[in-house]
């Protein structure tokens, strides 16, 4: 790289970093504001809080920086044709294509990363993020039971009378439990408190002086000669018992896999050929073609971005040049999205609902930026951003003139 690349690139670094970190912060505080309950009836929510973030932080910088990239672009190339500069450089002969040689550079490397953090780093944040908040739910226990209250938790419903405030037991505690089998536990119990196994940091109940009384079904089908099946009643005294708040797998998460959206790129293409159990492989395919095309279309949005960037020289050109990139982009979104949902429930393949749009977005941006490139006479582009301008302009103007006329 020259130093005309190097000037080039400054010119791009700087609004694309601060469309990246606005749009990241902006998507992690609105994911934060909804666990935030969470967050302060946990232990240690200053850990956990920034915990989050930084497992939050590579799935919104997955989103971000495709519409960082446009934005950093088109910026970047506005200012040089407002300057004068993309002008000058031409008359020295320097085309357009020699030009935007260093944003499309700056796209490769924005492909690479991004297809480092959504082929890799996500799938772990993901997972890594789920287990955080599981984590978080499972330490505000201690937020749920309150006194005079039925909490549910899990399959457990727990009601407790009072809390000591100098040691914070619980006093007069009930506890109800329904398994699925129909079975069902009642515990009742003069104190109680919360603590939590040193094994696997489950969280325990710890009863003390009480009673449990279990009620199951002995038999579910009638007897042959027609009697109902009987019903066992079993009950205990006890001193102290313990019993885990959220069922016998509680304070270990699942296993990452759970999610389709927790495995690699590797780890996808591998079990295309043989779905693991609970997995469909519509799901499979279409999270792995998603993925390939999002990383696929990044290396045509520096060419975009330029013929935009360089649609007109006016102020409102601008404006309206930065709108129609955003909503291209998002449109390009969402219909990858309609596609993958399309992959998932079987209805279409990947290559008509994924990999087409791709390639008339790719098709779309390269006729942009040849058209810009060439300056072939009356470009589309530059022509309807114009237009447009032009209108409202004129309507702002009509506007103001029938403000302005007094009623007759």
């Amino acid at each position: 790289m020259n130093t005309l690349d190097f000037y080039v690139v400054r010119r791009i670094i700087k609004p694309l970093a601060i469309a990246l970190f606005v749009a990241v912060l902006v998507l992690l505080l609105e994911r934060l504001l909804r666990l935030l309950d969470i967050i302060l009836g946990s232990e240690g929510p200053v850990g956990i809080f920034f915990q989050i973030m930084a497992y939050l932080a590579p799935e919104y910088a997955g989103l971000a920086l495709p519409m960082s990239l446009l934005l950093g672009v088109m910026l970047g190339f506005n200012q040089l044709s407002r300057d004068g500069e993309v002008d000058a450089l031409q008359a020295s002969g320097v085309g357009v294509r020699r030009q935007a040689r260093p944003a499309i550079l700056v796209g490769l490397v924005i492909t690479v990363a991004a297809g480092i953090i959504v082929g890799y780093l996500k799938p772990f944040s993901r997972y890594a993020y789920q287990s955080v908040v599981y984590a978080a739910t499972e330490t505000a226990l201690n937020v749920l039971l309150r006194p005079h209250v039925f909490a549910e938790i899990g399959a457990m419903t727990v009601f407790i009378d009072g809390i000591r405030p100098e040691t914070g037991t619980f006093t007069d505690v009930f506890l109800y439990e329904r398994h699925n089998s129909g079975d069902s536990v009642v515990i009742t119990a003069r104190d109680g408190d919360l603590t939590r196994a040193q094994e696997d940091g489950t969280p325990m109940l710890r009863l003390f002086d009480g009673i449990r009384v279990a009620v199951g079904a002995k038999s579910s089908q009638p007897a042959a000669n027609g009697n109902t099946g009987e019903t066992t009643v079993g009950v205990l005294h006890f001193n102290e018992l313990r019993t885990a708040m959220t069922g016998e797998n509680a304070g270990l998460f699942r296993p990452r896999g759970g999610d389709r959206r927790e495995y690699t790129l590797d780890e996808l293409w591998t079990l295309r050929m043989a779905p693991p159990e609970g997995v469909r492989l519509n799901d499979l395919i279409s999270e792995l073609n998603h993925r390939l095309v999002q990383m696929a279309s990044i290396p045509f949005i520096p060419l975009l971005a330029v013929a935009l960037g360089l649609a007109g020289g006016r102020r409102t050109d601008r404006i309206y040049g930065i709108a129609a990139g955003l909503l291209i982009i998002i449109a390009y979104n969402q219909i990858l999205d309609l596609g993958k949902n399309l992959v998932q429930g079987g209805d279409v393949g990947p290559f008509i609902a994924l990999w087409l749009p791709m390639l008339l977005f790719a098709a779309v941006s390269l006729w942009s930026f040849h058209r810009v490139a060439e300056r072939v006479p009356r470009q589309l582009v530059p022509i309807l951003l114009s237009a447009v301008s032009e209108r409202l302009s004129w309507l702002r103007k009509r506007q103001a003139a029938d403000t302005d006329t007094p009623a007759a």
